[in-house]
C-alpha cells in the first residue's frame, strides 16, 4: 500500500518561539510529513488570516505550542494565535497541544509583561488545557521529544484522510479500506435513521420563550491603553437568545454558534459583550432549544472525517424566527 503522508499545520506566536517552531518543523520532515505554518509571513493581519484558515483546512492535524506570549492582537484584542486555534477546533481538526508548564520561569525578553496581556495568555492557556490531551513542556529539549511521542502516537491512534501521491495506484488493500468505509457510512445513517425516529421525552413545565433565563460570562474592559476581565451575571428571556441564533443557523453549525448568538443578545441590550461564557450555562441553553424542539443535534463526519456533532434549526424553530422577524403593516 502507498505511504500516506500528513499535512501538520505548526500554530505558536513568532518570534519568542523560532527555535521551537523549526524543530518541530524538522521532526515533521524527519518523519516523511508535510509541516504547515506561516515562517514566511510572520506579520499578523486580518487578510493573513483568512489565508491561514484555508491552510488549515488541507491539515490533518494542528500542533499549537503555547510560550510566554500571547501574540499578536486583531482589532477586538484577541490573538491571531487564538484565532488559529478556534478555527482548528470548529472545522474538527486533531489538535496537539504543548503548554510551558512553568510561565513564570521564562525569561522577561520572551514573555508578555503587560498585565492585559498575560491575563489574556492565561485565558488562553485555560481553554486550550480544558477538555483535552495537554503535553505540558519546560525546554527546548523536552518540547521536541514530547512531539515526537505525540506526533507518532497520534499517526497511529488516530489515523486522518492524509495524502497519496495521484499517480499511485490503488492495490486491494487500499480497496478493502474504501468499502469498509462504506460500510461504516451506511451503519452510521441507519443509526442517525433511528435516532431521528426515537422522539425525545416530553418534560412538563418548560420555560416558555418570554421567561427569563441569567447567563454568566466574562468581558473585557479597556482602560487607558490596559485590559481587563471582569465577570457578570446577566438576564435574558430565552427569545433574545433564540432569534439571532436562528438567524445564525441558516447552515449546520457547532455549539460555538451559541456564543455568536449571546453576544448579539448582549449587544441588542446594550450590555457588555461576551468574552467567554460559563460552560455550564452555554450548555443549558443548548438543551433548552434541544427539549423546545427548536433545534436538532446529529453527530455528523467533516470533511476531513472527524465526527463532530452540528445543530440545525426544527421546522417548529423555523416558523417562530421567521414570525419574530417579519415585518407587519401598522395597523
Amino acid at each position: 500500500m502507498a505511504a500516506k503522508k500528513y499535512q501538520v499545520f505548526v500554530s505558536s506566536t513568532f518570534r519568542d518561539l523560532i527555535d521551537e517552531r523549526q524543530d518541530t518543523i524538522r521532526n515533521i520532515l524527519d518523519l516523511n510529513h508535510i509541516p504547515a505554518g506561516m515562517e514566511l509571513f510572520p506579520a499578523a493581519d486580518v487578510e493573513q488570516l483568512a489565508y491561514i484558515k484555508k491552510v488549515i483546512d488541507e491539515c490533518d492535524y494542528y500542533l499549537l505550542i503555547i510560550g510566554g506570549r500571547y501574540g499578536s492582537l486583531d482589532a477586538e484584542g484577541i490573538s491571531f494565535t487564538e484565532r488559529e486555534y478556534d478555527y482548528a477546533v470548529e472545522t474538527g481538526r486533531f489538535v496537539i497541544a504543548f503548554v510551558h508548564a512553568e510561565p513564570g520561569a521564562i525569561s522577561v525578553q520572551n514573555s508578555d509583561v503587560k498585565p492585559e496581556l498575560a491575563a489574556a495568555l492565561n485565558a488562553f492557556r485555560g481553554k486550550v488545557m480544558k477538555g483535552r490531551l495537554v503535553r505540558e513542556w519546560t525546554n527546548r529539549q523536552d518540547l521536541q521529544l514530547a512531539v515526537l511521542k505525540s506526533l507518532l502516537h497520534a499517526f497511529t491512534a488516530y489515523p486522518q484522510v492524509g495524502w497519496i501521491r495521484g499517480d499511485t495506484a490503488a492495490d486491494r488493500e487500499t480497496l478493502e479500506q474504501v468499502n469498509s468505509v462504506h460500510q461504516e457510512n451506511a451503519k452510521l445513517r441507519s443509526e442517525l435513521e433511528r435516532a431521528k425516529a426515537a422522539p425525545l421525552e416530553k418534560l412538563e413545565n418548560l420555560a416558555d420563550l418570554d421567561d427569563e433565563v441569567e447567563v454568566r460570562y466574562t468581558y473585557r474592559v479597556s482602560a487607558r491603553g490596559r485590559s481587563t476581565y471582569r465577570t457578570t451575571k446577566e438576564t435574558f428571556t430565552w427569545r433574545q437568545i433564540f432569534i439571532p441564533l436562528a438567524g445564525l443557523m441558516t447552515v449546520s453549525r457547532t455549539e460555538r454558534v451559541i456564543n455568536e448568538a449571546l453576544k448579539l443578545a448582549a449587544n441588542e441590550k446594550g450590555l457588555a459583550t461576551p468574552s467567554a461564557i460559563n460552560q455550564l450555562d452555554l450548555a443549558t441553553i443548548k438543551v433548552q432549544f434541544l427539549m423546545s424542539d427548536l433545534i436538532s443535534a446529529r453527530t455528523s463526519r467533516t470533511t476531513e472525517g472527524v465526527p463532530a456533532e452540528f445543530l440545525d434549526l426544527t421546522d417548529k424553530g423555523k416558523r417562530i424566527f421567521l414570525t419574530g422577524k417579519v415585518v407587519r403593516k401598522d395597523s
